[in-house]
Parts: structure tokens; C-alpha cells; sequence
């Protein structure tokens, strides 16, 4: 049974299924997270709570952590590999806009925050889960330049900027975050310029 949504996109009843699963598991891992902290939690608790197997568990998220922070793996339409190839604006412009395109931010960031402040050790268990989903998104940009030092400069400063968007106080909204991120990277040329400080 397929439907047509409000914004004319081809929804289907196991698509949403999909969909109501996945929140279920992340919204268990975030509560228990926010609780116990990570290492106070097992694959196997967050399963029983949502009524899945662990195997079921890992065709939605590879880990705890990534269940808690919502991320899913990245992929990379042809659409936005072409245009991203093409180029529009400077590498760092557009690598904002292709790692935004590709990281979904959950809906409930404030309870994400709130996890930050509450758990600070988990900023490092993210920034590995970045890394870990960098390597289409370092290729691609190595593709572009023809270098891969630059390709993971390039990276780098783009994932800082993130880390360094969600971190800020009164960041209460994923909204326009290539927006967010471009305005962190300029803070960087900035302290790096000496002009702060």
C-alpha cells in the first residue's frame, strides 16, 4: 500500500513502519543514555524495551552510541554527489552543504543537548561515530580536489564546525545548519587570524 504525502513524495505503510521503529530505539537509547550513561546500558536492555531483537537493533544502528545520537550511516544520492563534483562555492561551502545533506539531526536535539550537558564524556564517543562515518564523505571530497590531505583539512574543519554549532549555548534548533556551521568556520578564520583574543 503506497500514499502520496503532503509533499507529494510516495510514502509507504512499511517505509513508516521503518520510521516508527527506528524513533522507538533511539528515543530508548537517548532516555537511557541521558539516565546511566552508556557504559551503564546493554544492546540487550534497550532491545527488550522496544520489543526487537538485537539483530533487528543492528539493521537500524551499529551501536549504542549511534542509536542514542540517532545516526545511521551515510549515504550519498547521485544528485548530490554530481552537484557536490561540479562545484558551486569554495570546498569548505559545499562540503557544509553535503555533510548537512548527509547528517540527519534528531527531533528531539534538546534532549540531545541535554545529554551533552549532562554526559560531557559522550562528546568524545560522537566525535569517533563522525570519523567512523567520514570515509564516503573524505573520498568524495578527495575526489574533487585531487588531494587527500586537503580532502581531510577539508573534513576536519567541516566536523569541528558541527561539533562546535550543536556545542553552542542557545543552539536550541537543528534548523539552517550549514547556516551555524559556515558562521563556526568563520569564527575559526577569525581566532586563527589573530583578530580574537
Amino acid at each position: 500500500m503506497t500514499e502520496t504525502t503532503a509533499d507529494g513524495t510516495c510514502d509507504s505503510w512499511r517505509e513508516r513502519k521503518k520510521q516508527v521503529r527506528r524513533r522507538a530505539i533511539h528515543e530508548a537509547a537517548l532516555r537511557h543514555a541521558v539516565e546511566r550513561g552508556l557504559d551503564g546500558i546493554t544492546v540487550e536492555e534497550i532491545c527488550a524495551e522496544v520489543g526487537i531483537s538485537p539483530r533487528t537493533f543492528f539493521n537500524y544502528y551499529p551501536s549504542k552510541i549511534a542509536a542514542a545520537f540517532d545516526l545511521v550511516d551515510v549515504e550519498i544520492g547521485d544528485e548530490a554527489r554530481a552537484r557536490f563534483l561540479a562545484g558551486g562555492d569554495t570546498v569548505i561551502a559545499d562540503t557544509c552543504v553535503l555533510v548537512a545533506s548527509t547528517l540527519r539531526l534528531p527531533a528531539d536535539y534538546a534532549a540531545i543537548k541535554v545529554l551533552f550537558r549532562k554526559r560531557p564524556e559522550l562528546t568524545a564517543a560522537l566525535w569517533q561515530q563522525m570519523q567512523r562515518r567520514r570515509k564516503p564523505l573524505v573520498d568524495l571530497i578527495e575526489q574533487r580536489t585531487g588531494d587527500q590531505h586537503a580532502a581531510d583539512l577539508a573534513f576536519g574543519i567541516v566536523t569541528s564546525a558541527i561539533y562546535a554549532a550543536v556545542r553552542r549555548p542557545g543552539a536550541a534548533s537543528p534548523d539552517n545548519l550549514v547556516q551555524r556551521m559556515l558562521a563556526e568556520i568563520a569564527a575559526m578564520q577569525e581566532l586563527i587570524s589573530g583578530h580574537v583574543g
